[in-house]
């Protein structure tokens, strides 16, 4: 259910176990917001005659932020409406990771993004088409098929049309979406930092699968650009052996920067990897992302609460994994002065979970299964003036 507030509507959210998005422990606090920002946070706030919901029982959190999702809906075989990822999901902002390149994201803008209740950006698919090929789905035509697609200038010239949206470039690594012509994935890579470098902005790199070693991939990209799938268990996932040690390589790329996502996705988080990666080698991840659409939103994914509730499983704090979906894909996006933190000032972008105890069945991509004695799942937004329930 939706309701609207109105532009004088003043809501007061009370006693809730605010998580601020730093990583810091919560505190039952109270947050005001208007439609617009967050007023105040304090202990004991009056009402003032503010509308008040009671969190007494619940997580307050900065609205979360899904850093890798496929929501470019009604193009293509991957995207998902957004309205499947977002709201109802607790998510209030979403980046669409390479959907749409050169030829295509003017549609996304316009029909898509102008029309959504969430917060979208996008990264700009270095191949012009954008996200193609599922070995499924005939024809099998995959993103670096055709080399003449990654053109450069053509992608500059997209990033600096709609410099509020596009936050940087996308490509995916897998020799079969390259038809296994190395030079076109080293083409796709070199072309997505290249664009990147041009436009001042983030490059996103999906390396799973690849001719091009993980050493030589990391080495290409610079301080603040994101590898995702971290966790996807293919003989080059750069965890060496079956004792999920990570790869020097990856050790000395986090130490120049390079930001380490999850993008779970239909084929890349395994627990055979995740496990000794993070529980045996503290080889955490800086931000949790699902990778959601058409292909996984109906399991192993279904949505971001969902993923987190997998680190935390692993054994993650509660604050660190509710950083990983709000303070630090913000700063990732260069958005940390508007959104994800519980800050006077800060977009007015709520969500409220409840952490629930039981016994929880959670599948990675293989279909193994753990069982977890807690679940998180949302229960309210608040974004834009508008207060939503979360499908629970």
């Amino acid at each position: 259910m939706t309701s609207a507030m109105s532009d004088s509507t003043t809501t007061l959210i009370r006693g809730g176990q605010v998580h601020d998005g730093t990583g810091a422990p919560p505190q039952q606090l109270d947050v005001r917001i208007n439609d617009r920002e967050i007023l105040e946070v304090g202990k004991g706030l009056p009402s003032n005659g503010n509308d008040v919901f009671d969190a007494s029982d619940l997580i307050v959190a900065p609205g979360l932020i899904d850093l890798h999702a496929h929501v470019y809906h009604g193009t293509g075989i991957y995207s998902i409406d957004p309205k499947q990822a977002g709201l109802k999901t607790g998510v209030t902002t979403l980046l669409d990771t390479g959907s749409a390149g050169a030829l295509t994201y003017g549609t996304f803008h316009e029909y898509v993004m102008r029309y959504a209740q969430e917060n979208i950006f996008a990264l700009l698919n270095i191949a012009q088409p954008g996200v193609q090929g599922h070995p499924n789905i005939d024809p099998y035509l995959g993103d670096l098929f055709e080399i003449r697609h990654l053109h450069v200038p053509t992608a500059v010239e997209c990033i600096k049309a709609y410099p509020d949206r596009i936050l940087g470039t996308k490509v995916r690594l897998t020799a079969s979406l390259a038809e296994h012509r190395e030079a076109n994935e080293r083409a796709g890579l070199s072309g997505a930092v290249e664009a990147a470098n041009q436009t001042g902005l983030l490059c996103m790199v999906h390396h799973l699968a690849s001719s091009i070693p993980q050493p030589e991939m990391l080495e290409a990209l610079r301080p603040g650009d994101i590898v995702t799938h971290v966790y996807h268990g293919q003989k080059d996932t750069g965890f060496s052996g079956p004792d999920g040690q990570p790869s020097k390589a990856m050790h000395q790329a986090r130490d120049r920067g390079i930001l380490f996502d999850v993008g779970h996705g239909v084929g890349s988080f395994t627990w055979r990897t995740a496990e000794p990666a993070c529980q045996q080698y503290g080889f955490w991840p800086d931000t949790i992302s699902t990778d959601v659409h058409v292909f996984n939103l109906g399991g192993p994914v279904f949505d971001l609460p969902t993923t987190m509730t997998k680190f935390l499983y692993l054994g993650m704090s509660l604050e660190n994994v509710i950083q990983a979906c709000t303070l630090s894909p913000a700063r990732a996006m260069k958005m940390e002065s508007e959104r994800g933190m519980i800050r006077p000032g800060m977009a007015a972008e709520i969500t409220t979970l409840r952490l629930l105890d039981g016994h929880f069945d959670l599948f990675d991509v293989d279909g193994q299964m753990r069982s977890a004695s807690q679940r998180l799942i949302p229960v309210t937004v608040f974004h834009r003036g508008l207060c939503v329930q979360c499908d629970t």
